[in-house]
């Protein structure tokens, strides 16, 4: 594919260039002319349509430098969209699927062939079938469409763009230095705002939704920094950038007052422990099973009435230290809010089991389930925030096979990076694999608390993450670095 497009490129590129160049002319005479200067905007459309259509590479590199710096676009309170990398995102996902129409070129034959990519395949499929029945289908569509482009882009692309380490590290930096850049804005909001925790959402605009996002992004990109040091000699500019920038990461996740990244980042750390002992497919089926084993006691015989909150003590705090007390004693309302929406879910499922509610549809639907006995002061949900858990917003909107169809894909996922780390190919690649087991360790964590993987900044790297993992594996089998 690439070859049959530089050879459009030799013959015909300069008369295109030739040619956008005349109409710049024009364009510019007319605009004068009839005094209607929007017209001068014209000829760069052309220009941006050349650029995609010849230069596709460069479409995908100014879809990762977008990442960090998008920004949330609300069209109305039940549909937005992540300006401009939902547009990038979208555009390139037109441009791939053409190609691949034209050319079905053979290199992609390992991706199309790879148990990742059906299981993602899977998981899409099921998407639609729970759409077919939802309670408001219209916004379960905009789910379904949405995973295409961001499968096909994030995910197919990224593997496509991937032929040896060397590509891996432009990847990472593309994606890093925005995510630092836009971390250090964030952060010096925080110091200007006195390490308020009552205005923490705030320091992490515009850049990030909500200090979840903010802290998240961070997160998920340690591991990688951490290993991106050994690319480069002791001493060297770079390496001492990489350095400097691991303790002002985790300084700034610290002061983003998430918990969920607190517990993540030790989730990170068992995962490469158990990664390297062989054991990280054996303790992600015991936790699935010791937290199956913890739900039945939980729902058995409204065992959660007994974590029931006092309305008139479960409050919101100012101060993060008050903020960590009071859930620990149950009486923090975001913490109770959560538990109220989880019980929700329960009773949800039991009334759709199989294919839930929905794409999206739970923040319309799970009032008339939640239980009295659990209202805070932040039970009205004005946000129509999701409910803080993603393994519980698949069993509520896509029932138990989308849920156990995500929970055997995570497993496989573990089970790839284990076989590929101790393959006595691995060689240089064995610190990218333990950093996806860091990763993907960190996104399980996080799944517990927050549904990351329905946000572009978070998403995005899920995708991302999967698409090296399969060129890891591939390269390996190869025997080719």
């Amino acid at each position: 594919m690439t070859g049959l497009i530089q050879n459009l490129k030799t013959t015909k590129e300069k008369n295109i260039l030739n040619s956008l160049l005349f109409l710049f002319i024009l364009f510019l005479i007319s605009a004068i002319q009839l005094e209607k200067y929007w017209i001068i905007a014209l000829p760069f459309f052309f220009i941006f349509l050349f650029i995609v259509l010849y230069h596709y590479r460069f479409l995908y590199w100014l879809l990762l430098l977008s990442i960090a710096f998008s920004i949330t676009l609300d069209f109305n309170k039940k549909l937005s969209t992540d300006f401009p990398t939902e547009f990038i995102s979208i555009g390139l996902t037109a441009i791939f699927w053409i190609m691949w129409l034209v050319y079905k070129p053979k290199f992609l034959t390992y991706l199309w062939n790879h148990k990742i990519f059906w299981g993602l395949f899977a998981m899409w499929v099921w998407s639609i079938i729970a759409t077919i029945q939802a309670v408001h289908i219209l916004i379960s569509v905009k789910y379904v469409a949405a995973k295409v482009w961001y499968i096909t882009s994030f995910f197919i692309f990224t593997y496509y763009m991937i032929r040896s380490l060397a590509d891996i590290k432009k990847i990472f930096w593309i994606i890093y230095i925005p995510v630092l850049i836009t971390a250090l804005f964030s952060f010096l909001r925080t110091i200007m705002g006195g390490f308020s925790f009552e205005f923490t959402n705030q320091y992490s605009l515009p850049f990030y939704d909500n200090h979840v996002i903010y802290a998240t992004t961070m997160t998920l990109l340690l591991p990688f920094v951490y290993i991106a040091r050994k690319w480069y000699p002791k001493g060297s500019l770079t390496r001492t950038l990489l350095n400097l920038s691991i303790p002002f990461l985790l300084i700034a996740i610290y002061f983003s007052y998430t918990r969920a990244c607190y517990l993540a980042l030790i989730g990170g750390l068992a995962f490469v422990f158990l990664l390297k002992i062989r054991k990280l497919v054996l303790g992600y089926i015991l936790a699935v099973l010791v937290v199956t084993g913890a739900l039945f006691v939980f729902s058995d015989d409204y065992f959660y009435l007994r974590l029931a909150p006092d309305y008139n003590t479960t409050v919101m705090h100012d101060e993060f230290k008050d903020h960590l007390i009071s859930t620990f004693y149950g009486k923090d309302a975001s913490s109770m809010e959560r538990l109220n929406m989880w019980i929700s879910v329960f009773r949800m499922y039991q009334e759709r089991p199989i294919a839930g509610y929905g794409p999206n549809n739970f923040p319309n639907t799970y009032k008339p389930y939640s239980v009295m006995y659990f209202k805070t002061w932040v039970s009205d949900n004005t946000l129509n925030l999701s409910c803080h858990n993603y393994f519980w917003l698949l069993l509520c909107e896509q029932g138990l096979v989308g849920l156990f169809l995500f929970i055997v894909f995570l497993g496989f996922v573990l089970y790839i990076i284990q076989k590929t780390y101790h393959n006595k190919q691995s060689g240089d690649m064995r610190p990218l694999l333990a950093a996806l087991a860091a990763s993907i360790g960190i996104f399980i964590v996080i799944l517990f608390f927050n549904d990351i993987i329905e946000t572009s900044k978070n998403g995005s790297l899920f995708f991302i993450y999967l698409a090296i993992l399969v060129k890891l594996q591939q390269l390996t089998e190869e025997n080719v670095y």
